[in-house]
Formats: C-alpha cells, sequence, structure tokens
C-alpha cells in the first residue's frame, strides 16, 4: 500500500545549524540588518505613542520600565504587555516597602527585608487595595494597576486578541501609575527653569 502524500505547514529556523565561522557571523549581520531596517519606519512613528517621562533614577522598576518602552517600539507587542505588568507590580510592591513602619516593644521600626519579602507571594491586587485605602495611591493610580494587572494577566495565560491595541494600552496604564509613584513631578515642580519641590499637605495646612 502506499501512502498518501500529505500537506504539513512547519515553522523553521535552522540557522542556528549553520558552521560557527566569521562568514556565517557576516551572513547573520546582514540578516539581522536587513531584518532591522524593514522594521525601522514604523518603529520610529512608535516612539511618539510613548508617554514622556521624568523619573527619580533609582530602584530596578527604571531598568524594566526601559525594556517595557522599548519592546513596545520595536513592536514586541505581546512582550511589552507581560513586562508593563511586570513593572506595574514591581513599582506597587515598592510602595509598600518604602511606607509601612511597624511597632515594636513601643518604638517603630522599618521591617526587615526578609519580611518584605513575603509579600512577593501576595496577590498584588489586595496590596493596590491596601495602598488606596491607607491614601499612598490615588484613585487614579490603583484604578490603573488594576487594569494593567488584568490585561497582563490574560496575556501571560495567552489570551490576548489584540496585542499592539493592548500594549498601547498597558504602556498609559503603567504610566499613570508612574506619575503617581516614581515621577519627579510627584514632589516637585518646575518653575523658572528649575525644580522646585512641593508644598506637603501639612506644611499647606499650617
Amino acid at each position: 500500500m502506499s501512502e498518501e502524500s500529505q500537506h504539513i505547514d512547519v515553522f523553521l529556523d535552522l540557522l542556528p545549524n549553520w558552521p560557527k565561522n566569521d562568514q556565517t557571523r557576516e551572513n547573520f549581520r546582514k540578516l539581522l540588518r536587513e531584518r532591522f531596517e524593514a522594521s525601522l519606519p514604523d518603529a520610529v512613528e512608535r516612539v511618539w505613542d510613548l508617554p514622556p517621562v521624568i523619573l527619580k533614577p533609582y530602584g530596578d522598576y527604571l531598568e524594566l520600565l526601559i525594556e517595557a518602552r522599548q519592546l513596545y517600539v520595536v513592536g514586541h507587542f505581546y512582550s511589552c504587555v507581560a513586562m508593563c505588568g511586570i513593572v506595574g507590580e514591581r513599582l506597587v510592591k515598592d510602595v509598600f516597602r518604602v511606607s509601612i513602619v511597624v511597632q515594636k516593644n513601643g518604638s517603630p521600626q522599618i521591617p526587615p527585608d526578609g519580611a518584605f519579602d513575603q509579600f512577593e507571594r501576595v496577590e498584588v491586587s489586595g496590596i493596590i487595595r491596601f495602598l488606596k485605602e491607607a491614601d499612598l495611591l490615588s484613585d487614579e493610580a490603583a484604578t490603573a494597576a488594576e487594569k494593567l494587572g488584568q490585561i497582563r494577566n490574560r496575556y501571560a495565560h495567552a489570551r490576548g486578541k489584540n496585542p499592539q491595541r493592548d500594549a498601547l494600552k498597558s504602556i498609559k496604564l503603567l504610566h499613570t501609575l508612574v506619575e503617581d509613584t516614581v515621577s519627579v513631578f510627584k514632589e516637585f515642580d518646575i518653575k523658572d527653569g528649575a525644580f522646585v519641590r512641593k508644598a506637603s499637605p501639612s506644611a499647606t495646612k499650617s
């Protein structure tokens, strides 16, 4: 009996099977350069979609935030959604860390890192609600953080339907959270070309 031939669609990436030598490296450079240049016009246009930011340059969030923005620009939208969710969660947990003081033997103390590390296992939505009720996150920022987590969860389970649209939405939600947490404008205004610290609410009332 002869078997009937069948048509099968497959994805092939056999580049790693090429010999590892200078000529192949040069071929790879040429291939990657062509791919990059083909995607460059769209990538350039997407730069204008990003919200401008002025941030405090410390903390683990900064490198991750830059990566999330770069992923959007180069068109890796699925990855961008996931990274935005990661950055948002990091920001929320960092706000929690720097805001909590406990009473021990009648004295206020900052919990050790090991204690805070236990909250890495806690559902972030609960921390968001805590920070909102404690007036450590604005209503707008808390809502943005919740919505960002919901979008991220869809994509983490490979259920995203419109990656480019949702990537841009995630970027904007993330920056709403950024503006209420690590943006320089959270604490400063610009007056006469210089940063001027905002008056604290207590100082304003006195």
